[in-house]
């Protein structure tokens, strides 16, 4: 890496993901393993690692022209349909070779060795990727634009995000396919696409959630329909988690407590308390609980420095195919975070969702990292070409 390229790389973002990396560290250590009280310290020293070679890709990532991405784009999403579509067939009961389905639901391989791997969370990756490149071709080819060349690429962006989505819903896995649904509003919102479409895509969006609303109170047996047993448990756990206090709410009470223990400014994790997934999806409730409330606030505000760098990236760059991307990261990282930390504080359900870069779990962190290493590739180049 020569001077130049190191003299380009937005260090402001290295280091709130090195403080991330330290946050996320101290947390899985303290985090509980298990009910007996144990620790989760053999987890953190594996986050260490997988951060390693995570970094290591971004860092190829960042020096690579991204413009390949774009070129490359069908068979990155063709290999992930066909890791998703495994996991399908596997539902299904085909004898699909390392299918994992412990956690309740049909979404990792299991590869010796390595450990889990979600073919969901590079899926996320490749979608942006794929919805980026096919707005940047469809915007050069209709440089004049209308009714018809709009709604012509709703249908393209649409034929290419609804089978990974359908899939991942049906797994099932509602968390994901949020996060694939926010990728998708946040790059069609900056497509170049009408707004008075926009705003008739997003009011049948909000009409959906009325319609979703109303049949959750009037008529129940159209929610059974949409949500699998346990999804719709945990709407009602999050409603009333004191009413199922001993099953569906346990977490959700437990993760109040550990914020709640942590009062202002904590040190040290309440080992009383007994959290499920506390190193995974639950690591804000350990972050709370030890370090109190400066610490989440702390968190909090170190990922909106981090999605403010993307931004800038986004709006500073000379490329519509590098700002797309951006754009897209940006809408995954907000959604996820926002959906995290809501839902240990009660104010979105509980869905199996990580922390990016906080989270133990190796494919969520090394998914995460690589949008990292794109940003940043984007702002090498765009410094690199803005005043040719």
């Amino acid at each position: 890496m020569n001077r130049n390229v190191l003299s380009k790389i937005d260090y402001t973002m290295v280091f709130i993901i090195f403080l991330f990396a330290c946050i996320s560290f101290i947390s899985i250590y303290y985090a509980p393993l298990n009910e007996t009280g144990s620790r989760a310290m053999s987890l953190a020293y594996r986050q260490i690692g997988w951060y390693i070679f995570s970094f290591l890709i971004a860092s190829l990532i960042m020096i690579m022209d991204y413009d390949r991405l774009k070129r490359m784009h069908w068979i990155f999403y063709g290999l992930g349909m066909f890791l998703l579509f495994g996991l399908t067939l596997a539902q299904l009961g085909l004898p699909i070779p390392l299918v994992d389905d412990s956690h309740g639901a049909w979404s990792w391989y299991a590869l010796p060795g390595i450990g889990q791997l979600q073919p969901s969370e590079f899926m996320k990756l490749f979608l942006i990727i794929s919805l980026a490149a096919t707005i940047d071709k469809h915007n050069e080819q209709y440089q004049i634009r209308g009714m018809r060349e709009d709604l012509l690429l709703i249908g393209k962006l649409a034929l290419i995000s609804l089978p990974p989505f359908i899939l991942v819903f049906i797994q099932p896995d509602l968390g994901m396919s949020l996060v694939f649904f926010s990728i998708i509003v946040s790059m069609i919102i900056v497509s170049g696409i009408s707004w008075k479409l926009i705003t008739a895509i997003m009011g049948m969006i909000v009409s959906g959630l009325v319609f979703f609303v109303i049949s959750w109170f009037k008529f129940p047996f159209i929610i059974d329909l949409i949500l699998k047993s346990h999804q719709k448990d945990r709407f009602l756990a999050w409603q009333n988690p004191y009413q199922f206090r001993n099953e569906q709410g346990y977490q959700l009470i437990q993760s109040l407590n550990s914020i709640g223990s942590g009062e202002f400014f904590h040190h040290g994790y309440n080992a009383a308390i007994s959290l499920p997934e506390a190193y995974n999806d639950f690591i804000f409730s350990v972050i709370g609980g030890t370090f109190g409330f400066v610490g989440a606030v702390t968190v909090v505000l170190l990922y909106f420095l981090l999605i403010s760098r993307i931004v800038r990236t986004a709006v500073d760059t000379h490329d519509p195919f590098g700002s797309y991307m951006c754009t897209g990261i940006v809408g995954m990282i907000m959604f996820q975070v926002f959906e995290n930390i809501g839902m240990t504080i009660q104010i979105m359900p509980i869905t199996g969702l990580t922390l990016p870069f906080l989270s133990y779990g190796g494919s969520s962190l090394l998914s995460s990292m690589i949008c990292i290493g794109i940003v940043q590739s984007v702002r090498i180049q765009t410094q690199k070409f803005m005043f040719t």
